[in-house]
C-alpha cells in the first residue's frame, strides 16, 4: 500500500488505499514545506509505505529538496521511493492525462500547467506577494480591503461592507492583522464574495471580472510557453475550490475565450489520482516540476 499527500494553502489531504482524509494543516508563510510535511506525517497512522507520492504547493515550479523530503518519508514510513512534485503537474495529469492543453488550478493561490508534445510550461504559483492573481486569497483579500477602506471613508463599496459583515467582525477580533489567521480569513472570505457575485452584488461581480481577466492572461501565457502556433487548439481545464462557484467559472471561461481559441474539459480526477499517475507516466521525472528520491 502506498501513501499520497496533497498539500495546499487551505489544507491537506492524504490517501491510503481508497481512504481519503482531509486535514486542516496547510502550507502557510509560517512554515517551510518540509516543516509542514512533518506535521502532516505525524497525523498519519504509523505504518510502512513502499512509495510515497507528494503533490505540494509552495514549490514555485521547482523541486529542489527531494533529498530532505525523501529522508523525512524514510524516517516516518520506511519509504523506499518518494515522488516529489509541484501540485500543478499532479493536477494536470489527474485532469487531462497526456492531452495537450492547460490546467488552471485555483485554491488559495493559482497555478497553471501546460503540456504539448512532451514539453511542460508553468505559470504563476508565485505566492500572494508576487502573483496568485485571481485565486482564492486574492479574491477574498481584494474584497476585504475594499470593505475595510469603505469603513475608513477611503472607498464606497458599501455593498461589500454589508456582504462581508461576518468577515469584518472576525477581522476586528484578529490579534494580528497580517499573520497566518489574516491570510486564512481572506481565503475563507472567497466563498462569501463568489456567492455575492452570484446574487448580483455589484462590487463582488467587479472583483470576479478582474480576477477572471488575470486568470485568462495566465492561461494564455502558459500555453505560449509550449506552443507558438495559432493552429493548435488546447484543451483547457479549470479546477479547484473557487471553481465550485459557477458564476466565477463562467466569467473565467468567457475571458479565456476572448484571448485564446480553445476547448474546455471537465477534470477526469484530481491531485490524489494525478500524483501516482504522473509518477507512472514519467518514471524518470519531469525536471524541474517532478523529481524522484530513492533509498
Amino acid at each position: 500500500m502506498d501513501l499520497v499527500v496533497d498539500l495546499g494553502q487551505s489544507g491537506a489531504r492524504i490517501k491510503i488505499g481508497e481512504q481519503v482524509t482531509s486535514l486542516t494543516i496547510a502550507k502557510t508563510a509560517a512554515l517551510t514545506v518540509l516543516e509542514t510535511l512533518e506535521l502532516i506525517f505525524q497525523e498519519v497512522p504509523k505504518q510502512d509505505f513502499e512509495t510515497v507520492y507528494l503533490s505540494l504547493t509552495g514549490l514555485y515550479g521547482f523541486v529542489t529538496e527531494e533529498q530532505a523530503v525523501g529522508e523525512l518519508c524514510a524516517k516516518f514510513f520506511n519509504a523506499k521511493h518518494v515522488a516529489v512534485m509541484d501540485d500543478g503537474i499532479a493536477a494536470f495529469v489527474g485532469a487531462l492525462g497526456d492531452q495537450k492543453g492547460v490546467v488552471l488550478t485555483l485554491g488559495g493561490g493559482v497555478v497553471a500547467i501546460s503540456s504539448n508534445a512532451g514539453k511542460f510550461g508553468h505559470a504563476d504559483g508565485k505566492g500572494a506577494i508576487f502573483g496568485d492573481l485571481g485565486g482564492g486569497f486574492w479574491v477574498g483579500q481584494t474584497a476585504m480591503r475594499r470593505a475595510i477602506a469603505t469603513l475608513d471613508g477611503r472607498d464606497d463599496a458599501t455593498d461589500l461592507v454589508e456582504l462581508l459583515h461576518a468577515e469584518l467582525k472576525a477581522h476586528e477580533e484578529l490579534e494580528s492583522k497580517n499573520g497566518v489567521e489574516a491570510v486564512t480569513l481572506c481565503i475563507n472570505a472567497t466563498k462569501t464574495v463568489t456567492a455575492g457575485a452570484e446574487a448580483g452584488v455589484a462590487s463582488a461581480v467587479e472583483i470576479l471580472n478582474t480576477g477572471a481577466d488575470y486568470l485568462a492572461k495566465t492561461v494564455q501565457g502558459v500555453w505560449r510557453k509550449v506552443s507558438s502556433s495559432d493552429s493548435e487548439i488546447p484543451v483547457v481545464c479549470i479546477m479547484g475550490g473557487p471553481t465550485r462557484n459557477q458564476t466565477y467559472v463562467d466569467l473565467i471561461k468567457s475571458s479565456i475565450n476572448s484571448q485564446l481559441k480553445c476547448s474546455f474539459a471537465v477534470a477526469k480526477s484530481d491531485h490524489l489520482i494525478g500524483a501516482p499517475l504522473t509518477a507512472k507516466m514519467y518514471p524518470a521525472g519531469v525536471d524541474p516540476l517532478f523529481k524522484w528520491w530513492h533509498a
